[in-house]
């Protein structure tokens, strides 16, 4: 009988790997990591400057119109104007239908009207609310906010993201079908 070294096999004592070492230099990931750095007017120029331009752009039309596309200050009306295609042609809301009428609900103050519209629409408003105050802070104090997320955090933030936007498209197709917007 010939002695067969790949049948020793996984089990033997000789081959096991030695246990880690407490303490080691092994680097741990971050799931989420802030940091801030100090950043010239060139570098705030490219992505803050304009992001800034736009949601203060956007904030301003939820000031100015209604859900109805009533202009608020000079009291222009303008007529009905289809928004969402999809909608249109299948008499079925997309995911995102309603948005834009609940940010301007929202920017008329009416928190309730905004749910109605869009179950998430307020959530989105707050969100940018937040996007724009630090925007504003990153210009005011010359400083980048960096965010980083790991893969899998990553990943489940847009399977989360996902599953809530589903959710939240069935809870507005039920509503409007009761309010009588369907």
């Amino acid at each position: 009988m010939a002695f067969n070294q790949e049948a020793l096999g996984k089990n033997h004592p000789d081959r096991y790997d030695p246990p880690p070492v407490v303490g080691s230099a092994t680097p741990v990931e971050r799931p989420f990591q802030l940091s801030v750095r100090r950043a010239d007017w060139r570098q705030l120029a490219v992505v803050e400057l304009p992001l800034l331009t736009l949601l203060t752009l956007l904030f301003a039309i939820t000031f100015l119109f209604t859900p109805g596309l009533k202009m608020s200050i000079l009291g222009l009306d303008i007529p009905d104007v289809v928004l969402c295609p999809v909608l249109a042609l299948t008499r079925v809301p997309c995911l995102m239908c309603g948005i834009t009428r609940s940010f301007l609900s929202m920017g008329g103050g009416d928190i309730t009207g905004a749910f109605v519209f869009h179950p998430l629409g307020p959530v989105f408003y707050m969100m940018l609310v937040g996007l724009f105050l630090v925007t504003l802070y990153s210009l005011v104090t010359r400083k980048q906010l960096r965010v980083s997320f790991s893969r899998g955090l990553r990943r489940n933030l847009i399977w989360g993201g996902t599953a809530i936007i589903l959710a939240a498209w069935l809870v507005k197709v039920v509503i409007w079908y009761q309010v009588g917007l369907l």
